[in-house]
């Protein structure tokens, strides 16, 4: 194999390409009749970004079952560059951002749990107003 080709296939292996992700969920909130979640999660910007809000919901999930909801929120950030080489370094403080999930029948307890990693995710008690 030539050093050019070795060259090329080691970079192309450490580029991040920016495409949508599946989030983690830090936490859900019932509405009050419990057909409505709210998922909650934090999104950080990068020290380049110019002070823009670029996160964008691509694409949800919620599969129901007797005993539990499974939910996924994917997002991406188009302000991103399309592809950068190593790691990316986030600031400590994030946004927290919000997504609704409509449920076909109320959550009346069952368990929450995230799409991708199958972790249980917390259920806060609905604001009482």
């Amino acid at each position: 194999m030539s050093a050019a080709l070795l060259l090329i296939a080691s970079l192309a292996m450490t580029a991040n390409v920016r495409k949508a992700d599946w989030h983690t969920i830090a936490w859900v909130t019932p509405s009050a009749d419990g057909r409505t979640l709210t998922a909650t999660f934090t999104v950080y910007k990068s020290e380049d970004d110019d002070g823009r809000f670029c996160w964008e919901v691509t694409d949800t999930e919620v599969q129901e079952s007797p005993s539990q909801v499974k939910i996924g929120v994917k997002m991406s950030n188009p302000c991103a560059p399309l592809v950068s080489w190593g790691t990316i370094k986030l600031p400590d403080n994030g946004y927290q951002f919000d997504v609704q999930l409509h449920l076909r029948a109320p959550l009346n307890g069952r368990s929450v749990i995230e799409k991708e990693s199958l972790q249980n995710i917390e259920v806060a008690q609905p604001d009482k107003g």
